[in-house]
């Protein structure tokens, strides 16, 4: 969907701060994005260098006609450099659309087509049609048309924090919000399957493909399974557990770690003690 410049920028702002668990996570989500649009730290670098601004006897060296400014606005060194840039997007497309074509076969058979199976599913529809009216269009826009957004009141995929109290209100009453632990880690897998689906439909592996609103749905059901719920009983416990052992969300576990202790404490040693 496009280098975001402004979110590399805040990216690059949380890598350097004091706490070292928000840095490694800032780190980790450029390095995703990067890999998305086939760069590397290194290409990253040489995109700023290139639109730096640049002493006199610099511009002299290399004239202001040599910068190319692309669609979206942004800068690049020159037209040749945006063109490489292109290309090897094109042929990292290219070849994620050939890796994936078995499970895309896969999908598309479950789904009677690909088009059935990009169409908005029914939790993603009451998503939709509950914040219509704050999602901004994408320009240009993505086959199937009207699919994806660019913005949902303000807020997109780069932002720092949740979207307006408005949309927050409208996402969370589309339908009712987990309760529990085990209903949360549902719907949250439930997401994840949604998007791998979206993701080999497009080729674009470990890419979600989510739109906004259920892109902050599947994040605000995350929290609640991850660290909000409290845990009520062994099976919560064990689900909770669950989540810091798994490596995709290792930088996340903090907030989790001293309720599993403390519901540990309550719910069997404390029990444990008793007995005794």
């Amino acid at each position: 969907m496009g280098l975001d410049i402004v979110r590399l920028g805040k990216l690059l702002s949380l890598a350097g701060s004091q706490n070292e668990s928000e840095a490694i996570v800032a780190l980790r989500k450029m390095r995703e994005h990067l890999d998305s649009e086939g760069l590397t730290f290194t290409d990253l670098g040489q995109r700023l260098i290139g639109q730096a601004p640049r002493a006199q006897n610099a511009r002299a060296k290399e004239p202001e006609a040599a910068i190319f400014t692309d669609e979206s606005g942004v800068k690049w060194p020159s037209r040749d450099s945006y063109d490489k840039h292109q290309a090897a997007v094109a042929a990292r497309r290219e070849t994620e659309w050939r890796q994936t074509e078995d499970e895309r076969e896969e999908i598309i058979a479950r789904y009677g087509s690909r088009e059935a199976g990009l169409a908005r599913n029914p939790r993603e529809q009451l998503l939709h049609d509950a914040v219509a009216d704050f999602l901004k269009p994408l320009t240009p826009d993505l086959d199937p048309p009207g699919r994806w957004h660019a913005s949902l009141d303000g807020w997109d995929r780069g932002s720092f924090g949740p979207p307006s109290g408005r949309v927050v209100t409208r996402i969370e009453q589309a339908f009712a919000l987990p309760t529990t632990l085990r209903e949360a880690k549902e719907e949250f897998d439930a997401w994840k399957t949604r998007s791998h689906e979206l993701e080999m439909l497009m080729g674009r592996p470990d890419d979600s493909q989510l739109d906004l609103p259920a892109f902050y749905r599947a994040q605000r059901v995350q929290a609640l399974y991850e660290h909000e719920l409290p845990i009520r009983s062994i099976d919560d416990l064990h689900l909770r557990l669950q989540f810091t052992v798994d490596p995709e969300w290792s930088d996340d576990t903090g907030r989790a770690l001293p309720e599993i202790v403390q519901a540990f404490e309550a719910l069997v040693v404390s029990p444990a003690g008793a007995e005794d």
